[in-house]
């Protein structure tokens, strides 16, 4: 997930498009400077993941992930103007953390639990978001 991160991180901030045109934001001017610091953001973290050492300092980097896809998914789920893109960003952020997170579950520990709650919120959101457009 480290590696993936990184990835899509640099495929962000070297074309914001990938980012913005899911959302519904223009991929130029000031939203293409933030959605590149989006980026910036996901490569570092994904960095971190792929070269922290096991045990807290992976954890660490692991959790910082999640973290900054839940603040994604309130902020975009909450502030992108069209529900579908809102349901669309927020499922997709959940769905980034979630995955991140499963990695946290290693030792014989069920992830079972993190992606059924997560999946349930990601399910409310586009609820949420459908029934605002109506």
């Amino acid at each position: 997930m480290g590696a993936a991160t990184l990835g899509y991180g640099i495929a962000v901030a070297c074309r914001p498009g990938v980012l913005a045109r899911p959302c519904g934001l223009p991929d130029q001017g000031s939203s293409a400077l933030l959605i590149r610091a989006l980026g910036v953001r996901d490569a570092a973290l994904g960095a971190a993941m792929v070269l922290a050492p096991a045990g807290s300092a992976l954890r660490t980097a692991v959790l910082c992930r999640v973290a900054a896809d839940a603040g994604d998914a309130l902020l975009f789920g909450t502030f992108l103007a069209r529900g579908a893109e809102r349901a669309k960003a927020a499922s997709v952020a959940l769905a980034w953390g979630t995955l991140c997170g499963w990695t946290l579950t290693g030792n014989g520990r069920s992830a079972a639990p993190l992606v059924r709650d997560a999946a349930n919120v990601a399910a409310r959101a586009a609820q949420s978001a459908s029934r605002a457009e109506l």
